[in-house]
C-alpha cells in the first residue's frame, strides 16, 4: 500500500512540476518589432536597452525582437499590420499616417514651431498626460504608444551652400507629411517626398539638393559623403519615433507585465533625451572632421522665410475641427505654446 501511495505521490508530483512548466511556457511572450531605423543611431541603442530591460524585469517572460532597418516591412506599411496583427510592435513616425493619426502627427511634421529637444520632450509628455484624445486615436487604430524618441533639430544639410530663404528658389527638398512641403514652397523650393533610407541616394544623384536632418543622423546615413554643407537653421524639431504596441499584442500581457513595460517606457524616454543629446555634440566634431562646413543662416533671413510660412496651427485646428477633434486640437495648441513661449 505504501508503495502505491508513494507511486501515485510521485506522479502526481510530476503532473504538478508539468503544470508549472506549461505555465511558464505560456506565460512566455515573444513581440517582433519593426524598426524604421538602423541599429546604430542613439535612439536604436535606446530601444535595444529597452528590450533587454524587459526580458530582464520580467525574468524573460516577455522578450522583444527588433528588426531593423524595416527588416518586416515598410514604415508606410507599419501601422496597417500593427493594426491586422502582421506586427506585433513598430518603431515609427505618426508622420507617415496623417489620415489615421493627425493628431499625433501634428508634434511630428509641423516645420519651424520647435528649437530644442527639451522642448520636444516636455511637449509630447504633456500632450499623453493632458489631451486624452491622443491615447484614444491610437487605439481607434488598434494601437498603443509606449513612449516617443527625440531627434536633434533638422538642419538645413545640402549639396551646395544656401545661407538665405533667396537660395532656396527652385532648390528641391526631402520632405514628409503634408506641412514640411508647404513650409519649402514658402521659400521657393520644390518639395519631394522621400523615405529615410532613399535620401542619400536621393542626394548623390541630384533628385534632391537638400534635406532637413539632423547632425546624428548625417553621420549614421554617412549623408556628409554627398552633401558638405550644413546650414544653422532648424528646419523641424519635435517629438519624434513612437515606440507603438498592438492592442493584440498589449493584451497578451499580464498586469504585472504591462506595468514593467509602461516603467521601462518612462524611463526609456528620459534616457533617449539625454543619449540624443550627446550624439548631437559629437557628430558636430565627426562631421567637421569629416570636411563639412557650417554655415550660419542670418537671423533675418529665418525671420523671411517664417514671414512666409502658412499659419500651420490654424490650419491644423481647422482640419481637426472638421475632423470632430477641434477641442482636442486647440488643447494641443495651447500647450505647445506654454512650452515653447509663444503668445
Amino acid at each position: 500500500m505504501t508503495k502505491i501511495f508513494n507511486t501515485f505521490k510521485t506522479a502526481g508530483l510530476g503532473l504538478a512540476l508539468a503544470g508549472c512548466f506549461a505555465l511558464s511556457a505560456q506565460a512566455q511572450v515573444t513581440l517582433n518589432m519593426n524598426h524604421q531605423w538602423p541599429a546604430t543611431t542613439a535612439g536604436s541603442k535606446v530601444d535595444q536597452w529597452f528590450a533587454d530591460e524587459i526580458e530582464a524585469r520580467t525574468d524573460g517572460e516577455v522578450r522583444i525582437k527588433i528588426f531593423w532597418s524595416e527588416g518586416l516591412a515598410k514604415s508606410g506599411e507599419a501601422l496597417e499590420l500593427l493594426g491586422t496583427g502582421g506586427l506585433d510592435m513598430a518603431a515609427m513616425s505618426p508622420g507617415y499616417f496623417p489620415a489615421q493619426l493627425p493628431l499625433h502627427v501634428a508634434p511630428n511634421s509641423i516645420p519651424m514651431k520647435m528649437e530644442s529637444v527639451d522642448q520636444a520632450n516636455t511637449l509630447m509628455k504633456r500632450l499623453m498626460d493632458e489631451v486624452p484624445a491622443f491615447a484614444e486615436e491610437a487605439e481607434a487604430n488598434g494601437i498603443k504608444a509606449l513612449f516617443f524618441h527625440h531627434l536633434n533639430p533638422y538642419l538645413l544639410v545640402s549639396r551646395e551652400p544656401i545661407t538665405s530663404v533667396a537660395q532656396m528658389e527652385g532648390k528641391k527638398m526631402r520632405t514628409w507629411g503634408n506641412d514640411m512641403p508647404r513650409m519649402v514652397q514658402a521659400a521657393g523650393g520644390t518639395p519631394v517626398t522621400m523615405m529615410l533610407p532613399e535620401i542619400y541616394e536621393g542626394l548623390s544623384r541630384g533628385v534632391v539638393d537638400t534635406a532637413p536632418f539632423a547632425v546624428d543622423l548625417v553621420v549614421n546615413y554617412k549623408i556628409h559623403e554627398v552633401a558638405k554643407h550644413i546650414s544653422e537653421i532648424t528646419l523641424w524639431e519635435g517629438p519624434s519615433w513612437g515606440v507603438w504596441i498592438s492592442t493584440g499584442a498589449w493584451d497578451k500581457l499580464t498586469p504585472e507585465q504591462q506595468a514593467i513595460v509602461e516603467e521601462v517606457s518612462a524611463e526609456a524616454m528620459e534616457r533617449d533625451r539625454v543619449a540624443v543629446l550627446a550624439a548631437g555634440e559629437e557628430a558636430r566634431e565627426t562631421l567637421l572632421e569629416a570636411g563639412v562646413t557650417f554655415h550660419e543662416f542670418p537671423q533675418e533671413e529665418k525671420d523671411k522665410w517664417r514671414a512666409a510660412l502658412p499659419d500651420f496651427f490654424g490650419d491644423w485646428i481647422a482640419t481637426m475641427e472638421a475632423a470632430d477633434k477641434g477641442d482636442a486640437a486647440r488643447d494641443a495648441i495651447t500647450i505647445w505654446k506654454e512650452v515653447i513661449g509663444e503668445n
